[in-house]
């Protein structure tokens, strides 16, 4: 039996610290909680921060020791509302999956201001794969959802990665790999038993 409710630490593929926490949801032993966030915000990539900083730093004091035009000065403001509006909105806190065996799994990804959900019924679950990707010269690793498509169209099989921003090693990957492919297992079987009994 799997221990739950625990917290791993690793790194992810930049090297930044990561930390995985288990949960059971509502003590039920169905249920599956991942959650990845960063370790510490310190432990987070100073590459957004810093250049924002630089940004606003150029600007300023493009504006002092430069002649520029009203013009010129409404656009550099204008860009560096852009640029506070997109670290904002887009700087990742964490990702959470959400695993309810015959409900759904539910991605959640939580920014600095508001997070942003995809929901995947159970039964248009076909399977979960660890996906290889290069990127570059370096192979990455993603946790798919493949969703079921409508067979009469003939759409190929959807793929929806998960954890793709905080980017988490594979030893990581294999720990909810193994939760998961466990609940789909136990709720095939379960349903096969109870489609058999019935026509019993």
């Amino acid at each position: 039996m799997t221990n739950f409710n625990k917290t791993l630490d690793y790194e992810n593929v930049n090297g930044v610290a990561l930390s995985l926490k288990v949960d059971a949801r509502n003590g039920t032993t169905h249920s599956r909680l991942f959650t990845i966030s960063y370790k510490s915000q310190r432990n987070q990539s100073n590459w957004p921060k810093a250049s924002l900083f630089l940004a606003v730093l150029f600007n300023i004091l493009a504006i002092f020791y430069i002649r520029i035009s009203l013009t010129a000065f409404v656009v550099i403001i204008t860009v560096l509302s852009f640029l506070i509006f997109f670290w904002i909105t887009h700087s990742v806190q964490s990702e959470s999956l959400l695993v309810i065996p015959t409900v759904g799994i539910q991605n959640s990804v939580k920014y600095v201001y508001g997070r942003e959900d995809t929901f995947v019924p159970w039964s248009s679950v076909d399977d979960v794969i660890i996906n290889e990707v290069i990127k570059l010269n370096r192979v990455l690793y993603f946790l798919t959802i493949l969703v079921k498509t409508n067979n009469q169209q003939n759409e190929p099989v959807k793929l929806i990665p998960l954890f793709k921003y905080t980017k988490p090693r594979l030893a990581m990957l294999e720990i909810i790999y193994s939760e998961l492919q466990r609940l789909l297992t136990e709720t095939h079987t379960y349903e096969s038993e109870k489609a058999a009994g019935d026509m019993g």
